[in-house]
């Protein structure tokens, strides 16, 4: 199964495994930034967990907080571990781990005794298709008690308590709020009618529907695509765009929309009828944006990035920076020997990004696939130049370029140096 750059992280949990994993603001302050790095439109921040350094995503559309890729940690101590199965698209079983009795810290920010859910799918790799190590991923929690801001052109998170800055968001524009399993939703109308749409800041795109808007589809026109992936497989879908989206009190035209396959979803997601869809992080950094939580409330202001455009890969290549695995245990050997709550799990692992970028997904029908680019093959060079100067998101950028842009490439395919070009060239139909 291949695994692709924009994760849709829905961990499907029973109301029954829901954790109380708080946070408090350490040293008696009244807030305290956490700095980020911005990758593929989203929020990557530095974690401890028992004392380890890790990198999670901070992700408002996911309620309990997800270790994954344990291959790439370092002698991680998980306390009071047992298993446990959930289901997934098409009822798929997907064993998992429950640990509880953690330290995360984040920032000032400590839970002393935080819950942490462990996902063994091999295919959820977020390093290789962000080209940073990313180790789990963090929600509710943090936000549940606090007032967060979010400055996308600061690359800064601040928490603050709850009640210390009444006045200063006059100028913002506000939102409401409503939850469902810890997942908040704001209301948007589309073609006259009231739907709820999740906020989701773990997503890289702009905009998910669930409901195909004909008009659009026959105005753009439509191709087919990987849009993600949750814990139980792959979610696929259509690309388009949409004329004109209302949000905040801004008005956004030609909006990069995406139409996720039902069959694919998740079936916690089927499951909640009222929801319309998604607005992702593509949208989203277009503000800064303050989450008040106890309020029900959010403010978003408009920020440089506001009249950006919205781009689409034209290449039809989709990239993966494979690790090299120094050592590796098996996982499954690991769930074997799990015996008690109170079993304390050690993982002895070593991970090391190589600077190798593959071919992962070449779209059918795309400039790539026309001019003879397949999976698997090697990029060596990008217009001349050695992909060793490059990091994944420098030469990801070739991709997103004006139409009838030329992009050549070397490539490796099973010990053969080959020469391949081809012109960028929009997948979707220009509006009239």
């Amino acid at each position: 199964m291949k695994r692709y750059i924009f994760i849709f992280a829905c961990f499907v949990l029973s109301s029954s495994l829901f954790s109380q994993s708080s946070f408090e603001i350490m040293n008696n302050k009244k807030q305290v930034k956490i700095p980020f790095n911005l990758v593929s439109n989203l929020i990557i921040v530095p974690v401890k967990l028992n004392g380890v350094e890790l990198s999670f995503l901070l992700d408002t559309g996911v309620r309990e907080t997800i270790l994954f890729n344990v291959s790439k940690v370092d002698s991680l101590m998980l306390n009071n571990v047992r298993t446990f199965t959930v289901k997934g698209a098409n009822d798929v079983k997907v064993t998992a781990l429950k640990s509880k009795n953690n330290l995360l810290e984040v920032g000032g920010l400590k839970s002393t005794a935080h819950t942490i859910y462990v996902a063994f799918n091999q295919d959820i790799n977020l390093s290789a298709y962000l080209g940073e190590e990313i180790h789990g991923i963090l929600g509710y929690h943090l936000f549940k008690d606090f007032v967060t801001e979010i400055s996308y052109t600061k690359k800064v998170v601040k928490v603050m308590r709850k009640g210390t800055h009444k006045n200063k968001w006059k100028r913002y524009t506000a939102v409401d709020l409503t939850f469902s399993k810890g997942k908040p939703y704001v209301g948007v109308k589309i073609r006259g009618e009231n739907r709820k749409l999740l906020l989701d800041t773990g997503m890289s795109d702009g905009v998910w529907m669930f409901k195909e808007d004909s008009l659009s589809i026959a105005k753009y026109g439509y191709y087919k695509d990987f849009l993600g992936m949750s814990v139980s497989g792959e979610i696929l879908g259509k690309r388009s765009k949409i004329e004109g989206f209302n949000f905040a009190g801004e008005r956004f035209k030609d909006v990069k929309i995406s139409y996720p396959d039902p069959v694919t979803l998740p079936k916690e997601i089927k499951g909640f009828k009222d929801r319309a869809g998604s607005i992702g992080g593509e949208l989203l950094k277009r503000f800064t944006i303050v989450l008040d939580y106890p309020n029900l409330k959010m403010y978003l202001k408009p920020n440089s990035h506001l009249k950006d455009s919205f781009y689409y890969n034209k290449s039809g290549i989709i990239l993966r920076q494979d690790g090299e695995a120094v050592s590796n245990n098996n996982n499954n050997e690991l769930l074997k020997n799990l015996k008690t709550d109170n079993f304390i799990l050690f993982v002895d692992l070593t991970y090391l990004l190589s600077p190798e970028f593959i071919i992962d997904v070449v779209r059918e029908g795309s400039p790539a696939d026309i001019a003879g680019l397949r999976e698997n093959d090697i990029l060596l060079e990008v217009n001349g130049l050695k992909t060793f100067h490059f990091t994944l998101k420098k030469i990801n950028r070739h991709f997103y370029d004006e139409d009838d842009t030329l992009v050549q490439l070397k490539i490796k395919r099973n010990g053969r140096v080959l020469n391949k070009e081809f012109k960028l060239k929009s997948p979707l139909k220009k509006a009239r």
